[in-house]
């Protein structure tokens, strides 16, 4: 084989452990975070903005559930 054919030889092995490594990272995405963040507000959950629950001392600050 000659230098060249070597060369894209690499070129390519290294594209694939490229392309490789970015398939790690999206299998690992999951797009209902992004389109549902959970989080919490103080005592609370929340989705979306969102507050999940009230307690009886605490109401809800907008009624949204």
């Amino acid at each position: 084989m000659s230098n060249k054919s070597f060369e894209e030889r690499d070129a390519i092995l290294a594209k694939i452990e490229v392309f490789q490594a970015h398939l790690e990272l999206l299998k690992r995405t999951n797009v209902l975070n992004d389109a549902f963040p959970i989080w919490h507000d103080g005592e609370f959950g929340a989705i979306n903005n969102f507050q999940l629950g009230q307690l009886p001392k605490i109401l809800v600050r907008n009624p949204s559930l």
